[in-house]
């Protein structure tokens, strides 16, 4: 999923709306409003703007539900948008329309790494909830960060999650191969450093255009006798690497990272793709449990929602919780409520924690296998747990 593969990430529960039942019932009359400001680049054309529609149309849903519910603390929720057009510059004085301009009492997005890191201490600098909803740089936050929270799993969070699943299969030596791309590379170091002794790493190699062939990559591969290969890079170069590894006769595991989630995988891959793995990224179509809300996205906006759609829902649905929880819109103590969410207040993967990192205490990791040409649901990976 570009640079944003990509997290917490996820689809949602569906939420109660209030006066939907009984004839006596009447609609919740709201009193007031409360503003969230919402920072995605809507201007963007092509896949930014894809992706930024999503983000919108999450959040508005959320809104709307929430609204029908009784509001936040009595109060119509509102949402203010700012177009960060994914650039650094633009993001530093978008972010500082919610501080000035038009204050609110939260914000969500934050599509891009770079944009998040610069809107990050703006926001900060006002003490504003700031809920990270699709970056995934794991430098964004920590334990010193004051407001802003990660809502989608980091890269660190990634390559640990490649981690938990090479021990859950038994792995005892490890293969990885990465692309020439940084993310890639990363991921690659993240994933080897999140090893203790178990599996052995027993071969590390670059797949770059202009290099060794795959066939000469795979064979090399195998001399190292792994019984698990990991692939950090692209999805169609991935696709090719399993197809090379098979036909030179590995017969272990294969898994791919998040960003190998697509066609182009699967197409380069053809049946020597069959039963490779994905440590995926939790979406409303790769999750079985989020059916209920991908179908009332479908019927409210009549498309298939992307993974910024259950971003900005979860983003939403997060700052109310915290807010009527805290019973204040103050930001002191909404930012207190963001550490002690309702035990019951969850996503479709689970309860929605943050760590004193300020990152997702459980993240938003799922496993796919390629079954019959497609990507199927085999289980949650959260790195909390393995249950």
């Amino acid at each position: 999923m570009l640079g944003r593969k990509g997290a917490v990430a996820l689809a949602l529960t569906a939420l109660t709306a209030a006066g939907c039942g009984g004839k006596d019932k009447e609609k919740v009359e709201l009193k007031g409003t409360v503003t969230l400001g919402v920072l995605a680049p809507t201007g963007r054309p092509g896949e930014l703007g894809t992706r930024a529609k999503d983000l919108a149309d999450g959040a508005r849903m959320a809104v709307a539900e929430t609204n029908a519910a009784g509001g936040v603390l009595g109060r119509k929720l509102e949402l203010s948008f700012v177009d960060d057009g994914c650039d650094p510059t633009i993001a530093y004085e978008a972010a500082k329309a919610f501080v000035s301009d038009a204050p609110v009492a939260g914000v969500l997005g934050g599509v891009c790494d770079e944009t998040a890191a610069r809107a990050i201490p703006v926001i900060e600098s006002a003490s504003l909830p700031f809920l990270i909803t699709s970056a995934t740089a794991s430098d964004l936050v920590n334990q010193d960060s004051t407001s802003a929270y990660m809502l989608n799993g980091t890269t660190y969070q990634q390559g640990l999650s490649a981690m938990y699943w090479m021990n859950y299969r038994g792995a005892e030596r490890l293969a990885v191969l990465q692309d020439e791309t940084p993310a890639s590379k990363d991921l690659a170091r993240k994933a080897i450093a999140a090893v203790d002794e178990i599996p052995k790493l027993v071969s590390l190699q670059t797949v770059e255009p202009g290099g060794q062939d795959l066939t000469t990559i795979a064979k090399a591969t195998i001399a190292a006798k792994p019984n698990f290969v990991l692939w950090t890079g692209g999805p169609a170069a991935g696709g090719e690497l399993v197809n090379a590894l098979r036909d030179a006769g590995y017969k272990g595991a294969f898994t791919a990272t998040a960003a190998s989630e697509d066609p182009a995988f699967l197409t380069a891959a053809g049946p020597a793709g069959e039963g490779a793995f994905i440590t995926a990224t939790a979406t409303p179509l790769n999750t079985p449990s989020a059916a209920p809300w991908n179908a009332r996205f479908e019927q409210r906006y009549q498309r298939k929602p992307g993974f910024e759609a259950q971003q900005g829902f979860d983003a939403v649905r997060t700052l109310a919780h915290a807010m009527n929880r805290s019973r204040s819109t103050e930001s002191g103590k909404v930012l207190k409520a963001m550490t002690t969410l309702d035990a019951k207040f969850a996503n479709a993967l689970g309860p929605v924690r943050f760590a004193a990192d300020h990152t997702l205490l459980y993240d938003n990791r799922v496993i796919l296998r390629v079954k019959d040409g497609a990507f199927t649901w085999e289980r949650s990976l959260r790195t909390d747990s393995l249950g």
